[in-house]
């Protein structure tokens, strides 16, 4: 049998892990006490402290309409983020429940000609791989174009003020993010302790968004990809049950061993589908407010942050910022639109009917493809 793909996951594990929400493997005692400090110490300090602060700030910015809307898009953000840490700490262990079940050996085909489980199984993680680590990469280009130009700021006002006494260069008059600051920041080196203060719960937050986001995301798009692997074994269930292909003019004298290994064989295929099927019902169930509320929400902010980018100069350094957070919000749209769409196209019209009757589908459109050798 060729290798399947191991760890289809853990792409997502790593960054959930980073957020606090994922505990190491390791046995070792102290270890797990560290991490314990580490997410206890994140979710109060940023998921409930640090998001209180920024819904404080909305009091401070309502006078100004483009501060007001700049500060109500990262609260909405950021809250979803928080909401999202909650849900995986009342549901987590379901959703880890459907990646084990999606990952279950008993799933596994064996390879015929053209139809290669381990090779299609490897294209889907690295898929999965190669659109999580966009993601985290566009967070990332977001926190960094807006905390770069004000670091640098700071640094060269410190580094003016220090040879000539009397710097010419003045600190930002705000910080990157809207939050209520517990100190003030209007020296070089508080203003570098305020940002470190704030950029801390803003890379955490990357890493609980991006990484439940991906996650769900990721779960998708393994379901697509056990569809496709049951499209391909069910077209070849007969090469592989009795190593020879459908001959017409043979079919109707099967002998009782050939039709008995393909029995047997068909049942492994239909369990395989039920399964999948039992996934996807179970993860809409799960999934479904988190997602409404996410979407709802990212639709707000893509509109918002259009009415920013229109009033902004052409090229300027706001104009800059709002673009980069602007393709971040879609991009994360786009993930739930896309791999919702892909899972969807993936199953047949005819599912509640197979769900109740405990009958074998296929998808026809499908056999093209295998039949090609395109996968």
């Amino acid at each position: 049998m060729e290798s399947y793909a191991t760890d289809f996951f853990v792409v997502n594990r790593w960054m959930l892990r980073c957020a606090g929400l994922w505990r190491p493997q390791s046995k070792s005692k102290q270890l797990q006490f560290c991490y314990t400090i580490y997410a206890i110490t994140v979710f109060l300090f940023v998921n409930i402290w640090f998001t209180f602060t920024e819904f404080v700030s909305l009091f401070y910015t309502y006078k100004n309409e483009y501060e007001l809307i700049k500060n109500v898009n990262f609260f909405l953000t950021h809250f979803m983020g928080a909401l999202k840490v909650i849900f995986w700490y009342v549901y987590g262990h379901n959703l880890i429940e459907i990646m084990d079940t999606l990952e279950d050996t008993k799933l596994h085909y064996e390879s015929h000609m053209y139809f290669q489980p381990g090779r299609i199984s490897r294209l889907y993680k690295r898929e999965g791989q190669k659109y999580s680590l966009l993601f985290l990469s566009l967070a990332h280009a977001t926190l960094i174009s807006s905390y770069m130009p004000p670091i640098i700021t700071a640094a060269h006002y410190m580094k003016t003020k220090g040879h000539q006494g009397n710097s010419t260069v003045s600190l930002p008059s705000a910080l990157p993010y809207y939050s209520w600051m517990p100190f003030s920041y209007d020296t070089g080196p508080m203003y570098l302790l305020a940002l470190a203060y704030q950029a801390g719960p803003m890379f955490s937050y990357a890493y609980s968004i991006v990484g439940m986001d991906t996650l769900f995301m990721n779960i998708m798009n393994c379901v697509a990809g056990n569809v496709t692997l049951i499209q391909g074994a069910f077209l070849t269930l007969r090469e592989r049950s009795v190593g020879k292909p459908i001959n017409i003019y043979e079919t109707i004298y099967e002998n009782k061993a050939d039709m008995d290994a393909m029995r047997m064989e068909m049942r492994k295929v239909i369990k395989h589908l039920q399964t999948t099927f039992g996934v996807c019902d179970k993860l809409e169930n799960v999934y479904r407010y988190v997602t409404l509320c996410q979407v709802t929400a990212t639709l707000f902010i893509l509109c918002t942050c259009l009415y920013l980018v229109s009033i902004a100069p052409p090229l300027s350094k706001q104009f800059i910022v709002e673009c980069v957070y602007m393709a971040a919000m879609f991009f994360q749209l786009f993930l739930y639109c896309w791999f919702g769409n892909e899972a969807t196209l993936k199953g047949p019209l005819t599912a509640p009917f197979m769900m109740r009757n405990r009958l074998p589908i296929c998808l026809p459109n499908s056999f093209r493809v295998f039949s090609q050798g395109k996968v």
